[in-house]
């Protein structure tokens, strides 16, 4: 064996695992930076308020400020849906977390199971709920299609009858930072020592008139104890929901 031909292959591959572990470590440190920016993105006044109130911030806070109009909406059906609607066939529930086997398996059932996203803080013991998305894009938060499941098998569904009406007037706007609706929220809503474990970007319904309904763009900032809120991203308003919607 040519030992110093071997030697030589060891060492660079030595070398290259180095180099990889510098990499990743980079990566490591790149990745705690940008979090601590985000945090420090918050207004000394909030960041006062956080420490005096003994509240934590482990989500990552969104950076992105994208341009979103309301979206006016109405129910083609029944608002709720009491009596869920049994699948010919049941699926396995293990799919919901992967979601494109998932719709895979639910489409001939429910064509339009693409337009739905899963949330899992808000899916409770025996029923997955999925907020329809808004263009595509967005979930609607006060929305839910529900899949009821038992001994591990999707058996049952209920989906709520809703289409975007045709006559959309709303002007598009710069939403405001996540930053900006969390730190206020912080300094005036949200009780001392709460951890805040999720924030996401999305819709919230509210009632235009008898037949329509406003869906507006939303923060939407959740709390390790069940508890949610809801920041209007247009114009920073908390939106108070149904006290059933809340888990504290």
């Amino acid at each position: 064996m040519d030992w110093g031909r071997a030697k030589s292959v060891l060492i660079c591959a030595f070398l290259l695992l180095n180099g990889l572990l510098g990499y990743q470590l980079w990566v490591d440190v790149r990745d705690q930076a940008q979090s601590n920016l985000d945090f420090t993105s918050l207004s000394d006044n909030a960041q006062q308020a956080m420490e005096e109130k003994h509240i934590q911030v482990t989500a990552q806070i969104p950076r992105d400020t994208p341009i979103l109009s309301k979206v006016i909406y109405q129910y083609t059906g029944q608002d709720v849906i009491e009596t869920p609607i049994k699948l010919k066939s049941s699926v396995d529930s293990q799919l919901i977390f992967n979601e494109d086997e998932l719709r895979n398996q639910l489409a001939d059932e429910i064509p339009d199971i693409e337009n739905y996203r899963y949330d899992p803080l808000v899916s409770e013991e025996s029923v997955f709920m999925l907020h329809p998305l808004i263009n595509s894009d967005l979930p609607l938060f006060n929305m839910n299609l529900q899949l009821y499941y038992s001994n591990q098998k999707i058996t049952s569904y209920t989906e709520p009858q809703w289409t975007v009406s045709a006559n959309q007037d709303q002007p598009k706007q710069e939403i405001i930072s996540a930053s900006n609706a969390l730190g206020s929220l912080i300094e005036k809503e949200i009780p001392e020592s709460s951890v805040i474990k999720d924030i996401a970007l999305g819709f919230y319904g509210q009632t235009l008139d008898s037949t329509h309904q406003l869906a507006v763009p939303v923060w939407r900032i959740a709390l390790d104890s069940g508890a949610f809120y809801y920041v209007q991203a247009i114009n920073g308003e908390v939106i108070v929901p149904p006290a059933a919607e809340n888990k504290e």
